[in-house]
């Protein structure tokens, strides 16, 4: 079962119940994965320097929500998160938008969205300088899911912490004492107040909201599961092509793995709203879905360097994350890109 299938033979009862309300991202979203490597993105030349067999291969969107494309993303990511893993324990704290705001975040996805973000690592530092016995800033990998297993709209951002922190007045690191972080239920209504106060600045105020947010924090050891799991959704979807059981023609049934018993489960929904269940979760364009904070961030490069050396942290050799090479069917080698053919015609 694939997911490019699904959409193409469900297209256009999907448009005739849910047409109206798709934006301008989702559009983009719908055509490139029917499109992917079909013709409309163009063909790649290819030749083998070892036979000098040529062949031509169709190119692919290289969308974000397309579940056929971008492994290669993937990887470079895990790879450069694994370059700034310490020798601490790790924890994993999860921020999740209240129901009664879900509707201002389909309203106004880029700016709920960012605000989700950077409300919840605020938090996280606030926290960070007020902890007693630590009083340090802290670096933080964040990443914004929208989706829970069973696919319904349920915006959230996970955000992984190395249990330990700068001290910037004594220039010091300090290692965090304990196996505990921060209490789930403090960091929620902090959140809280921190996140409808950005609301009000930006001109949004919800009409009612519950009084306890919530806010998850746990123990992720190392944390290389941890990012695994982050990564998993970055750049290929929400739904991999392993978890489409069946489609009888006009439901399509899929399975998730039910969070409170562990177990795997399934769901069965008519093919256009499963079609509809992706395109909930297509991000508004540009939006940056992984985001890193304080000595964890792209311009804290020399700190982080500090740090991992004070800490003794055995860097482990990168791994290469070139795209996956296509061999030649005659002899075995590795084709190369000799040209490309233009598209035949423009994706919808």
């Amino acid at each position: 079962m694939e997911l490019q299938t699904i959409v193409q033979q469900y297209r256009e009862r999907f448009l005739v119940q849910f047409g109206e309300r798709l934006n301008p991202d989702q559009w983009s979203a719908l055509n490139a994965i029917e499109a992917c490597r079909q013709g409309p993105y163009g063909e790649l030349m290819l030749s083998c320097g070892n036979c000098h067999h040529q062949a031509e291969v169709m190119r692919s969107c290289g969308h974000r929500a397309c579940n056929q494309c971008q492994y290669h993303r993937v990887v470079a990511w895990l790879e450069r998160q694994r370059q700034k893993q310490l020798p601490v324990s790790y924890y994993l704290v999860t921020f999740t938008l209240p129901a009664a705001l879900r509707s201002l975040a389909r309203a106004h996805p880029k700016m709920v969205y960012s605000l989700l973000m950077q409300c919840a690592a605020d938090t996280l530092k606030t926290f960070g300088l007020n902890k007693k016995g630590l009083n340090a800033q802290l670096g933080l990998c964040a990443v914004l899911h929208t989706h829970n297993r069973r696919l319904d709209f349920h915006p959230h951002v996970h955000i992984v912490v190395p249990g330990g922190g700068i001290h910037r007045a004594r220039r010091e690191w300090r290692k965090l004492q304990g196996g505990y972080l921060f209490n789930g239920r403090a960091l929620g209504a902090v959140f809280r107040g921190t996140f409808l106060r950005a609301l009000e600045q930006a001109g949004l105020n919800p009409v009612q909201t519950p009084k306890r947010w919530v806010a998850h924090c746990k123990g992720v050891g190392q944390g290389e599961q941890a990012l695994a799991y982050l990564a998993r959704y970055l750049y290929r979807g929400v739904i991999s092509n392993q978890r489409i059981l069946e489609d009888d023609g006009s439901h399509v049934t899929f399975r998730y793995r039910n969070s409170k018993t562990d177990q795997w489960e399934t769901r069965r929904e008519t093919g256009e709203m499963f079609i509809y269940l992706l395109m909930q979760h297509v991000l508004p364009k540009g939006f940056r879905r992984a985001r890193d904070y304080g000595f964890l961030h792209g311009n804290a490069k020399a700190l982080l360097k500090i740090v991992q050396w004070v800490l003794r942290v055995q860097l482990p050799k990168p791994i290469k994350t070139a795209q996956n090479t296509i061999c030649c069917p005659c002899c075995g080698a590795g084709m190369v890109v000799s040209g490309i053919k233009p598209a035949r015609a423009k994706p919808g």
